[in-house]
């Protein structure tokens, strides 16, 4: 199984540095561990990539794949290859010195623990700063070292949606080339490359008008679309040269590329100059993966590129090591062609695997696969007419009753409730990405806020200037995730008169909460402390080291050993333990939710016949005494399961962002904005599925949670059905898997009886870990879909039916 790293770079070389997020996964997982860190401001390393690339490399006075621009060469060519050569050497050994730097040493160090240097690594560097793209990434000493990792990169922001396109059978794999103008270089040799690759089939386009271009791209399907010819970059735009008079950028084929990409379209391969101006047109249409070159290439590197890249990825290597072996072997034309193999990058949105040759033919690739586990081992089980006859009968079939019965009230007394807590997190980290909820936008306060903003807490006048900027903006609400129950600093005055002044301004009190600073602000009139205040208590599971007791409203309050899994919609305030000013009955998340469904038109959040919440159509149904996992809720409580997001549930900006003018207006308009602390020194982070999160950040996922159910059906997380509060459901479902186990190694048995025990006991457990497996991905697809299946119980039945099958027919000799 191969790992994906992702570090994200956030901010400027001249004065600020950059904010470093480090970020390990394991294919086909969600976060494993993150890690923050800083690189310094260096403007001189800034400098020299400007200089290296545009005032040394640029006049060497090759044949290159670029049009339109006038190159003045000054000295002899062996000159101008050393003076190419000396600065490369430079420009690597600064970026070397820069990535040393002792702020960076806390990723650097993580990097090394936690990634072998025989697995494949993905390694995606998430930044918009165009300097930071043309160093070379390649020459840093860890990528040198681990030859299994490839860099790439990918935007700040990233969206996808999957290719509307109906199931193919297999298909050899189909790629659009199109052959632009040639003047004064050689792409006859891309042509024979691409004509020779197996298991493809290759459409050329040679000089294509416009018209015919956007016929192709627009009326047939395109595994792989493919240019080679002039291209060049002006003004940050990129421009390709289709044919001997006409050249366009990218944008003008907006609607052809989007056609493309909803049909099926998975890599763009630009073999041609200047390639970064045409990534930002193929991001912002979610291209899924893009090779280009980041600077002019000279023609003979071009043709080399693609020949030794293609070799690699149709022989089975990844995308991104037959990337990464190409512009290896570019090394050998660097005495003729400095920084050859500097040159080709791949850019990747994060929400997409790469594809392979084989997936591009459209061969069906299990999870196993994916996962790189290769394919599932499945024993064969040949038996007779008599065994197949009673394969559950007698034995078996009690055994598997008697199983799936212990285990159940088992789980009915709540023994099993933390194993499958655990599991169930596990599931939430596997499901795969969605797209980010554009509704709510969370606005950070982090620590290099509080560090230029006077530190913690912030003022009452910071948060009042931030919130005449968002209202400005025209947002559905704002809400402070932050107590503000006694003046802050200076501006006090001015913080009221905002939540005077809107309506659609919220903050938060905490109930059970006997110090004052947990109530809301006193200033406050009646109607405010209804209309404009949320409580904002999370509901916290008991540690797994504690002994379970009976759920009551005392464990609402704030407890550091707790997850969150569940939240409240509303309570009510005289039945808190503990009495506070908190008076409001609503969540936060309910205060938030209502009034973007009210300005959307949706039916008033009512009460049906059934006590139960509801907006418009969608039923918010409360949890019961026994849900999934738990077995010890009070069943009382308008508690909802939190289906987090399997990513960020909104936007994200900074608190300086917002106070510097660096904020567009459009990302806040009709929207729900959140402003919170993610500074460790607020210490307002909880435990949640996905690890250590920002009180904000899960305030974001129920807001995102409420109007996702109701505007786009998104489900809530459902259980199996019960009668009378008792989960018979759940009892089928584990006795279904008692039985598949016992039933498995009842076969297994009758088809190993010549054999010795250890063949018996070999095949038992390669049965077992297939089950095991088909258990967990139907586990998962059933919660991607809002119903949480009983994994633990339905394992462990497989588990101890199958063994007591097993056993017996060891020890009796027969099955």
């Amino acid at each position: 199984m191969g790992k994906w790293v992702i570090l994200e770079l956030d901010g400027d070389f001249d004065v600020a540095g950059f904010r470093a997020t480090l970020e390990i996964r394991a294919e086909g997982e969600r976060q494993m561990l993150q890690v923050k860190g800083s690189l310094p401001p260096n403007p001189v390393l800034a400098s020299h990539v400007h200089h290296h690339w545009h005032e040394v490399y640029r006049p060497l006075g090759m044949p290159l794949r670029i049009k339109g621009q006038k190159i003045i060469h000054k000295g002899s060519i062996n000159q101008r290859l050393a003076d190419c050569q000396r600065s490369g050497q430079t420009l690597c050994d600064r970026f070397r010195a820069w990535m040393n730097a002792d702020s960076f040493q806390p990723i650097d160090r993580r990097l090394r623990e936690e990634l072998s240097r025989q697995e494949p690594i993905r390694f995606l560097i998430q930044t918009a700063d165009l300097t930071l793209q043309k160093l070379p990434w390649h020459r840093w000493d860890f990528c040198e070292r681990y030859p299994q990792a490839e860099v790439a990169f990918s935007p700040p922001q990233y969206d996808w949606t999957a290719p509307d396109v109906r199931m193919e059978s297999p298909h050899p794999v189909r790629i659009l080339a199109i052959l632009g103008h040639s003047s004064g270089i050689n792409i006859e040799a891309d042509r024979q490359v691409l004509s020779q690759l197996p298991q493809a089939q290759v459409s050329f386009l040679v000089e294509p008008d416009r018209q015919q271009l956007t016929d192709q791209l627009w009326e047939s399907p395109w595994d792989i679309l493919f240019f080679a010819g002039h291209s060049e970059t002006h003004r940050g735009d990129g421009r390709i040269f289709i044919n001997q008079t006409d050249s366009l950028s990218l944008t003008e084929l907006h609607y052809s590329l989007q056609r493309a990409i909803g049909n099926g379209l998975q890599l763009a391969i630009f073999n041609s100059c200047d390639g970064l101006g045409l990534v930002k047109v193929l991001e912002d249409l979610s291209m899924p993966q893009m090779i280009v070159m980041r600077e002019p290439v000279a023609d003979q590197v071009a043709e080399a590129f693609l020949r030794y890249f293609l070799e690699a990825f149709a022989a089975g290597e990844s995308l991104y090591l037959s990337t990464r072996h190409a512009r290896e072997r570019l090394q050998g034309l660097e005495h003729r062609f400095p920084c050859a193999s500097w040159l080709p990058i791949i850019y990747q949105n994060p929400l997409v695997m790469p594809p392979d040759w084989l997936t591009l033919q459209g061969q069906p690739v299990s999870m196993l696969q994916l996962r790189g586990a290769g394919p599932a081992p499945v024993p064969a089980f040949p038996l007779s007419t008599a065994s197949k006859l009673s394969f559950l009968g007698g034995y078996v079939l009690w055994t598997a009753v008697i199983v799936a019965v212990v285990i159940f009230i088992i789980r009915l007394l709540g023994v099993l409730q933390p194993l499958e807590l655990a599991a169930y997190d596990h599931l939430m980290r596997s499901r795969p990405a969605e797209t980010i909820d554009t509704r709510v936008l969370v606005v950070e306060v982090d620590q290099a806020d509080l560090n230029e903003l006077g530190g913690y807490p912030l003022t009452d006048a910071v948060l009042a200037e931030a919130v005449e900027t968002l209202e400005g903006f025209g947002p559905s609400a704002i809400a402070l995730d932050m107590h503000r129950y006694r003046p802050r600093g200076e501006g006090r005055q001015a913080l009221i008169n905002q939540f005077q002044q809107h309506s659609n301004l919220f903050t938060v009190c905490a109930f059970d909460q006997i110090d004052q600073d947990y109530g809301p602000p006193p200033e406050f009139s009646h109607d405010q402390l209804i209309g404009q205040v949320g409580f904002s208590n999370f509901v916290l599971d008991m540690d797994f080291l504690r002994k379970l007791q009976p759920e009551d409203a005392s464990q609402t309050t704030f407890q550091k050993d707790g997850a969150v899994r569940r939240y409240l919609l509303s309570y009510d305030p005289a039945l808190a333990a503990t009495q506070s000013s908190c008076s409001t009955p609503y969540s936060l998340s309910l205060q938030l939710a209502y009034r973007f469904l009210r300005q959307a038109d949706i039916e008033p959040l009512t009460v049906n016949a059934s006590h139960q919440w509801q907006f418009g159509s969608a039923v918010l149904q409360p949890l019961t005494q026994r849900f999934g996992g738990y077995q010890n809720l009070n069943g009382l409580s308008a508690q909802l399961m939190l289906n987090y997001r399997a990513a960020q549930p909104g936007q994200q900006v900074s608190l300086q962002q917002v106070l510097t003018g660096q904020l567009a207006a459009d990302r806040v308009r009709d929207r729900l904005v959140l402003l919170g602390y993610t500074a460790p020194v607020a210490r307002d982070t909880v435990r949640t599925p996905y690890g250590e999160m920002a009180g904000v950040w899960v305030h974001a996922h129920k807001v995102s949670q409420l109007l996702s159910t109701v505007l786009d059906q998104r489900p809530l997380l459902q259980a199996l059905p019960q009668w009378q509060g008792f989960p018979w459901a759940d009892g089928v479902w584990i006795l279904g898997w008692s039985l598949a186990g016992g039933g498995i190694s009842r076969g297994l048995s009758a088809g190993t009886i010549k054999l010795r025990r250890s063949g018996l006991l070999l095949g038992w457990l390669l049965a077992f870990a297939g089950m095991s497996l088909g258990l967990f991905y139907c586990c998962l697809l059933a919660l991607t879909q809002g119903l949480w299946l009983p994994f633990i119980p339905a394992l462990l039945s497989v588990l101890l039916a199958g063994s007591f099958v097993v056993f017996r027919g060891t020890s009796k000799g027969h099955p």
